[in-house]
């Protein structure tokens, strides 16, 4: 593999941090859990949508939350979610944005943080893998392992989304193993083009294996001694906006 090209992706790494991560105040929102919330609500609706779609989605959510907070209030206090449910359902759901599922994420989501100290989602996050559980949280938060008490709709993109960014956000990679950054790769469509790209799939000609990528990634990484948060990052950044470019560059440099 091409150092040229883990470095210039790495730069594309340091570009998310910068353009999106640094937007963050980590003491805000690890004293805030409405802020806290919106850090992850901002990385659960992002699934797979067309352009635009996932924004529209989160603003809805959000804004419906704002709005009927008396009702919020109440529905954490007596456990009973189906007011609030139906207000979500008049902006999301068919026929306006998102889909009705959507609407069980957010409720399935707002159950999660009322089990938690002070309801802040990161505090508990920071915690979890400050105790070297990553493992255990990245499981804890999909309901395909914990479907008591999971979120509804978030699977390993997800929780690895909103756990890599925790992570790189909070620098809590000394907290972790070599085997521990495998929960840390979120594998979308611009991630793959890159893995695909980049020859880190056995068979690029069938259907592609996510936890192939997660590993060679990885691997990868660890070759070049470089962050594999830093790389996914720049992975997902190259695929969105520069991966013509950045390829076509590439190639000029070796002619």
């Amino acid at each position: 593999m091409n150092e040229n090209v883990v470095q210039a992706i790495l730069s594309y790494g340091d570009r998310y941090c910068k353009e999106i991560q640094n937007q963050y105040n980590k003491d805000y929102l690890k004293e805030n859990w409405w802020e806290a919330l919106k850090f992850f609500f901002g990385r659960a609706f992002y699934q797979g949508r067309q352009e635009g779609m996932s924004e529209k989605v989160d603003k809805a959510a959000v804004d419906v939350l704002e709005i009927e907070v008396s009702i919020l209030k109440t529905c954490f206090e007596n456990k009973n979610w189906e007011l609030l449910k139906e207000k979500l359902k008049e902006k999301i759901g068919r026929g306006k944005v998102g889909k009705a599922r959507d609407v069980e994420m957010v409720i399935s989501t707002l159950k999660y943080v009322s089990r938690l100290p002070n309801r802040n989602m990161i505090v508990h996050s920071v915690e979890r893998i400050n105790s070297g559980k990553i493992e255990d949280h990245y499981k804890e938060l999909q309901y395909q392992y914990n479907q008591a008490n999971g979120i509804f709709q978030v699977g390993p993109k997800i929780a690895s989304l909103y756990l890599r960014d925790v992570v790189s956000l909070f620098q809590l990679e000394d907290k972790l193993s070599d085997y521990d950054y495998i929960y840390l790769q979120p594998i979308d469509t611009s991630v793959r083009k890159v893995a695909i790209k980049m020859g880190l799939v056995t068979n690029a000609e069938t259907d592609v294996n996510d936890d192939e990528i997660r590993v060679n990634i990885v691997k990868l990484c660890q070759k070049f001694r470089c962050s594999p948060l830093q790389f996914n990052h720049g992975a997902w950044y190259t695929g969105n906006y520069a991966f013509d470019l950045l390829f076509e560059n590439l190639a000029k440099q070796r002619v």
